[in-house]
């Protein structure tokens, strides 16, 4: 069974009226930060019953849920936060739709094995060797905006790039980004956000050729090898199941084409806009590129394209003073515990000398800590690095503000309109 075709029958909690519960609105990006400090201070624990979860908000207690593997089990992580047809279903089953969750919706003993395998594929020394190339592909891209005025800076250059950056690790063509960046939204869509039914249906045929896609990627790499993750993921397994399975591997490359460029995708936007809304920031970073490593974690804490992630608690817990039910739906908010004072002094503040930015769990931690972040911060340095000396007078165009796609794990940015100043 997938799992998307998952269902879990979890009796929903109870919330007493007038909580922060009941003024939560996990999809509304905009009235999101109120809420979650309010509830900092007085509820740090909450129930939400839009979303049938329990909110945890306090960096110290998120830390603690992410550090305890066999309390809170990471199998909902990607579960789908509205429930799917049977219509959808029937076409992801009947397509050989067969994903499996084997790493951030994954539990140990199966999260160890695939992990230390993966992550002798996926490490500092590979990501490093990529800089110039990363580079090369910034540099090739912002030079095709030279003489524009205003441009949607997401669309013309964000959107794309870290999907070349991973393709560049998989091996697959430039010309497919347009392609799979259209079929990561609908997963994104699908799993993350409250569609219609349509648009439900029109996701999963898409979710399907997506599918479909990464398996013919793995076929193609058992029959021509080459340098790429699907390719060392296949030597690892050297023939043996014990060691992974081939649709292990195929669910390990479909992970890696969604998650390895959309969230990088929308952290880049997010950590540019947010320098942009303060031009002494901008100006900053422009005059001292050594503050731009600083930057990128800033943006990762006050802004990070992961807003929430989920657990389900294994056996009755307490936390922050909450006792949770065993089998209850937790909602661990990043974006809370980013801006936790407790942590991080004066936090709603972006501070480019901030001493403890890296602190963070934009990431996650623990040993579901993100595999791609040092990837990540590598391609948003250098696009940083880049911009500030090829367009340092950039602007925001103030008339055009940014919206955010309505997912309530993600700080998805739909568009990032600025003006150039040449």
């Amino acid at each position: 069974m997938s799992d998307l075709a998952k269902v879990w029958d979890i009796p929903a909690a109870t919330c007493p009226l007038g909580s922060v519960g009941h003024r939560y609105k996990p999809f509304d990006h905009a009235e999101m930060h109120a809420t979650l400090a309010l509830a900092r201070a007085e509820e740090p624990v909450f129930y939400s019953p839009d979303i049938d979860h329990w909110v945890v908000t306090r960096y110290a207690d998120v830390l603690a849920i992410l550090r305890d593997p066999e309390r809170f089990s990471a199998a909902n992580a990607n579960t789908p936060i509205s429930p799917v047809p049977q219509e959808a279903l029937n076409i992801l089953g009947e397509g050989g739709y067969s994903l499996e969750g084997i790493q951030v919706n994954c539990d140990p003993p199966r999260h160890t094995r695939i992990r230390n395998l993966a992550a002798q594929v996926l490490n500092m020394k590979r990501f490093a060797s990529m800089e110039d190339d990363i580079r090369r592909l910034v540099v090739a891209d912002l030079e095709r905006l030279r003489g524009r005025g205003r441009v949607d800076l997401l669309k013309e250059f964000t959107h794309e790039l870290p999907a070349k950056v991973i393709f560049r690790l998989l091996g697959i063509p430039e010309e497919d980004a347009q392609q799979v960046k259209a079929w990561s939204t609908n997963r994104l869509l699908l799993s993350f956000s409250r569609p219609t039914h349509e648009q439900q249906i029109d996701a999963a045929r898409n979710l399907l050729k997506f599918w479909h896609y990464c398996v013919d990627l793995v076929a193609r790499r058992i029959r021509e090898p080459r340098d790429d993750f699907a390719s060392e993921l296949l030597r690892l397994r050297g023939g043996d199941d014990a060691a992974l399975t081939i649709n292990e591997i195929n669910s390990a490359t479909f992970g890696l084409l969604f998650a390895g460029h959309e969230t990088t995708t929308s952290q880049a936007t997010n950590t540019i806009d947010a320098l942009l809304a303060d031009p002494r920031q901008w100006e900053a970073i422009r005059a001292d590129p050594g503050l731009i490593p600083n930057a990128v974690e800033e943006g990762l804490r006050l802004f990070g394209a992961v807003v929430n992630w989920r657990r389900r608690t294994t056996c009755d817990v307490t936390i922050g003073g909450t006792t949770i039910p065993a089998g209850s739906n937790v909602m661990i908010s990043f974006t809370s515990a980013n801006r936790d004072d407790e942590q991080f002094a004066d936090a709603d503040r972006l501070d480019l000398t901030r001493p403890n930015s890296r602190r963070h769990v934009t990431f996650g931690n623990g040993i579901h800590v993100c595999l791609g972040a040092p990837l990540a911060r590598l391609e948003i340095r250098v696009m940083l690095e880049e911009l500030t000396r090829r367009f340092p007078g950039m602007r925001r165009a103030g008339d055009l503000p940014v919206r955010y796609a309505p997912a309530f794990a993600f700080r998805a940015p739909q568009s990032l309109w600025v003006d150039f100043d040449g």
